[in-house]
């Protein structure tokens, strides 16, 4: 029999996709239009939960943390797990499932808006740098199809065959770069370093938006620190001995107790055992190739970082920091793939000058330079993902869980601060239109929405509490999960569900399934419910 509490549930999970739910009045920022606020939404590409230093890293990240200094930090916000999932969900405030993209990568239906086009609709510029690949609603390679969406845009686009950012430094023959349409010109030969040459555009756009009257918003999407493991000599030589001195077991233990000190997780909560495939430290062998690679991966994240810092350089140089929400967060937990494929292959290179590619995690092959293509593997990316256990593309916390910084020296007015509130990437459309004041429509460009999921989270940056979802679901590559407020079912593809008590163990090292099995029943209940709204078949 149906519980009470589970048809509460159900009937929640049901209006929040049958009822369109316009901004909350009375949580607006600002008054008049010629105050609303600017956004900068700061993405990162396959970031851990612990890489940042204001979330217990010891990578150098002084811009970020400087956000957390003088803003919010979230410890409980969740991402859809993959790269084109996560980006579907924040463009669109919808589940991925519903927009259309069911896999890693997809093309939007017809059934959702973009929230630059809706943020342009409500008198905002508009602007995109960086990746886009898995959000395009047509072909983003034409000028006047790029002007219906953005009002500048600077990146890659619809490109699935793209190996994530390509090549950080050299044009790649499987992507391209495009400038508002336009296939950028670039010679085959030209060095750049894509982090870099992404926030160009991005200082670029800022400049272009403080000179018009009106308030902008600026999608900065970077490829870091997504493999390859390219990165500059300068920002690897920074970390070569710590790493070799460290190694990843004694890394581990260091970051789960600074989190622990900075109380963003609590100390009940036992760090889960190292991934199974990964030796001990004191057993690993190449062991300065292993420092390598984790060298060059601090080194992405740590320029990744220091491009904040120029887009935080070029706020304050256009007297716009104070009235501008900045967010950095990441698509997904660390990666542990191990990519072998050649990617030279019938005759051709992988790079446009002709220069072979050397692939693979092998210790001949030292990561960093642009003829190399290596991955940080499972043994840093369960660092990367400390304390949660799981990766990308899974649901365990280290897939789903993501730093996220909010600075808005405006609205949040006391800084350093921690919120246990959950979120999720859904709510960044439904919080963007609620600070601008725009509704969200039924009805857009002849396109009938579905309504908005997402719920704003202007409160929590207003200091006040969220309203908050009764049910979060996920299915992604086979693995699936439900969160219903302190519980978490969870079922890595093929494997049977997994109970877990946030409140007393997030980091999921005690499975309750056995315990209580009449909550599994309800929650699975709810995950299958749920699975029909967004069309998925029932697991």
């Amino acid at each position: 029999m149906t519980s009470p509490r589970h048809v509460v549930v159900l009937l929640a999970l049901a209006l929040g996709v049958l009822i369109t739910r316009a901004p909350t009045a009375v949580c607006r920022a600002t008054d008049g239009p010629e105050n609303r606020p600017n956004v900068v939404l700061i993405m990162a590409d396959d970031m851990g939960y612990s890489d940042i230093g204001c979330y217990g890293g010891e990578i150098e990240t002084p811009n970020i943390d400087r956000l957390a200094r003088g803003g919010l930090r979230f410890s409980q916000f969740y991402n859809a797990a993959l790269c084109g999932p996560t980006r579907t969900s924040l463009m669109t405030g919808l589940y991925n499932q519903q927009a259309g993209v069911r896999g890693w990568t997809g093309t939007l239906n017809n059934r959702c808006a973009t929230l630059p086009e809706l943020l342009g609709r409500a008198g905002y510029a508009t602007y995109v740098v960086g990746r886009l690949d898995m959000v395009v609603a047509d072909d983003w390679h034409e000028p006047a199809n790029i002007a219906r969406h953005v009002d500048r845009f600077f990146g890659s686009a619809s490109n699935p065959d793209n190996l994530g950012p390509g090549n950080y430094f050299k044009m790649v023959t499987t992507g391209r770069l495009l400038h508002d349409g336009e296939v950028f010109d670039i010679a085959a030969d030209a060095t750049f370093y894509k982090t870099d040459l992404i926030t160009d555009y991005a200082v670029e756009f800022i400049e272009e938006a403080a000179a018009a009257d009106k308030p902008f918003f600026l999608y900065a999407a970077h490829s870091a620190p997504h493999w390859p493991l390219h990165a500059k000599e300068k920002d690897i030589a920074k970390y070569r001995e710590m790493y070799a001195e460290t190694g990843w077991d004694r890394l581990r233990t260091q970051r789960y107790r600074r989190l622990v000190e900075i109380g963003l997780i609590d100390q009940s909560w036992p760090l889960p055992p190292r991934d199974r495939r990964v030796p001990t430290w004191g057993k690993a062998k190449h062991k300065a190739w292993e420092a390598e690679r984790m060298a060059v991966y601090a080194a992405q994240v740590d320029c990744l970082d220091q491009n904040v810092g120029r887009l935080l350089d070029a706020l304050r140089r256009a007297g716009v920091e104070q009235n501008t929400l900045v967010l950095f967060l990441s698509d997904n937990g660390a990666s542990a793939q191990v990519w072998n494929r050649p990617l030279d292959r019938d005759g051709q290179t992988w790079r446009c000058d002709g220069t072979p590619t050397r692939v693979g995690n092998r210790p001949e092959i030292a990561p960093g330079g642009p003829d190399t293509f290596v991955t940080a593997g499972p043994a840093w990316a369960n660092v990367s993902n400390t304390p949660f256990r799981g990766y990308k593309a899974g649901c365990y916390e280290g897939g789903i869980a993501t730093p996220l910084v909010a600075y808005w020296p405006d609205v949040i007015t006391q800084g350093n601060r921690i919120t246990h509130q959950p979120g999720h990437i859904v709510d960044l459309m439904a919080t963007c239109l609620d600070l601008a004041g725009a509704e969200y429509p039924k009805r857009f460009q002849r396109r009938d929405l579905l309504p908005l999921v997402g719920k704003s989270l202007l409160p929590i940056l207003q200091g006040k509490t969220c309203e908050g979802h009764d049910a979060l679901c996920w299915n992604v590559s086979g693995s699936r999960a439900v969160r219903m407020g302190r519980w978490k079912l969870v079922a890595p593809k093929g494997t049977a569900w997994e109970l877990y008590d946030l409140e007393a163990d997030r980091t999921e090292t005690n499975d309750l399934a056995s315990k209580h099995p009449e909550r599994v029943e309800e929650m699975v209940q709810t995950y299958r419910d749920w699975a029909v709204l967004v069309k998925i078949a029932k697991q």
